[in-house]
């Protein structure tokens, strides 16, 4: 019975090849695949483990700023206390504070508020020059004379390169600066005041404590940190994958990031400078964290653990990891936002050196898989379909598999099969064909005895004969006469 047409079998060649393409590429699939997928899965791995890293540290050098600032508070405190310092002599006083910043390059400002107004303090700055302030507050004018001398470090020497006297507008006066309020608030316990130093328009932090003596408020003693070197640090920290490093407060105030530029206040509103918001800053990382916040309603300064977050840009649909955890001083939170790109953009670099790799490896393969299997299956089976073809035809010859009979696989033992039944085919084909053409002798004899007997027999044939007798009987008879 014939096939339809949509129901014939494809070529033995075509099936063959198709088997070897769709094994090879079954077996890529499962190499890859599962590669890709674990590829995608490591990469939220690494990244977690990058944000926890990066949270770690930052909180360890916290903490070291935290330690290294009331240590030297808790000297400075001591020094006046035990009277080691006069507090009537000046020039004792800038050299103590003068050294005392010079011992501990982590500090910006080691500084004394009196309660009368005035106010000492030695500064470093980012020029690595040592300057000391001398401002006198005169409670009838209401003004302040400030006297700034400059140092230079030379050696182990410090020495004077610049000194200048001028009254400050604004005035300055001690006991209405942020952090005098609340070393007074703490009553007796340190404090930690974290606002924008007028001299950098960066955020600083000190750490404060009341001065006394006989019960007596003399002023607040403070060691001021520019909190600049923690957002190098940071940058340090994220030099190695782009990305931005941060920490907020618990208003969501940028207090350090990566991106210093990020947390200077604009100098034309020095007058009233205040932490930036971070949703006012510019950086589309930190613009990222932002929105995460307002996306995920979390409250910064309620973090109790570590949070992990994705964001996804709408215009690109790049992903990136959003995390904040509890830097454990303050309300102080460490913020981290990695691109996926950096980790996937290292995978798919893998992915094409593997393609590279394996690409030619899989087609060198698939060709010489297709050529042994043409030669070694498919050739020798298409002879024997052309055997039994020939067969049909009764144009079958021995040779045409004998070269398949020659192996000693299943396909030689085939061809052997094949060849002795296509030989008892043949043979039984001559006997039968001899045995057909006895037949026909046989049965033509019969037919004509039969006819032979039918036509004796008839009625034509016996008037016929019995015409013939009398003819002959006449004939006979003149012949008797004469």
């Amino acid at each position: 019975m014939k096939l339809p047409q949509f129901c014939k079998t494809p070529n033995l060649k075509i099936t063959l090849v198709s088997a070897i393409l769709a094994t090879i590429g079954a077996t890529v699939a499962i190499v890859y695949l599962p590669w890709a997928m674990i590829s995608k899965r490591n990469i939220d791995t690494i990244i977690a483990q990058v944000n926890q890293e990066i949270s770690l540290a930052t909180s360890q050098e916290v903490e070291r700023l935290f330690a290294s600032a009331q240590s030297a508070q808790q000297l400075i405190q001591s020094s006046f206390t035990q009277d080691f310092i006069d507090l009537s002599n000046r020039q004792a006083q800038e050299a103590f504070f003068l050294s005392a910043l010079e011992a501990n390059p982590n500090f910006t400002w080691i500084q004394l508020g009196y309660a009368d107004g005035d106010f000492i303090g030695a500064q470093r700055t980012t020029q690595g020059l040592l300057r000391f302030h001398s401002r006198e507050w005169n409670a009838k004018t209401k003004t302040t004379l400030s006297t700034i001398r400059s140092y230079q470090l030379e050696g182990k020497q410090l020495r004077l390169i610049d000194q200048k006297s001028e009254t400050m507008n604004p005035a300055f006066y001690a006991p209405q600066r942020p952090w005098y309020q609340s070393a007074i608030q703490a009553k007796g316990q340190t404090a930690w005041t974290v606002y924008v130093y007028r001299s950098t328009n960066a955020p600083g932090m000190d750490t404060t404590i009341m001065l006394e003596k006989q019960e007596k408020t003399v002023g607040v003693i403070g060691v001021g940190i520019e909190l600049t070197q923690l957002s190098d640090y940071m940058r340090k920290l994220q030099s190695k994958q782009p990305g931005e490093a941060f920490i907020l407060n618990g208003k969501a105030e940028l207090i350090a990031s990566s991106d210093a530029q990020e947390v200077r206040a604009e100098p034309a509103y020095s007058s009233q400078l205040q932490l930036k918001q971070l949703s006012a800053a510019q950086n589309p990382l930190l613009q990222y964290a932002h929105q995460t916040l307002q996306t995920q309603q979390m409250s910064v300064g309620k973090l109790e653990s570590q949070q992990r977050f994705v964001y996804t840009n709408p215009q690109t649909n790049a992903r990136y990891f959003v995390s904040f955890s509890p830097v454990g001083h303050l309300d102080w939170v460490v913020g981290t936002v990695i691109p996926e790109a950096n980790y996937l953009g290292e995978i798919n670099r893998n992915k094409q050196i593997l393609l590279i790799v394996i690409g030619p490896f899989i087609l060198l393969t698939a060709g010489l898989s297709i050529l042994a299997v043409d030669r070694v299956i498919a050739r020798p089976i298409l002879k024997v379909a052309h055997a039994a073809a020939d067969i049909e035809t009764e144009r079958f010859e021995q040779e045409s598999l004998f070269s398949v009979a020659q192996r000693t696989d299943e396909l030689g033992q085939l061809a052997r099969v094949f060849q002795t039944m296509a030989r008892q085919i043949y043979m039984r084909e001559q006997t039968l064909k001899q045995q057909v053409q006895e037949l026909r002798i046989e049965i033509n004899e019969t037919k004509r005895q039969k006819q032979v007997k039918e036509i004796v027999e008839s009625d034509f044939f016996q008037d016929l004969a019995s015409r013939a007798q009398t003819l002959r009987s006449r004939n006979a008879k003149p012949n008797q006469a004469e």
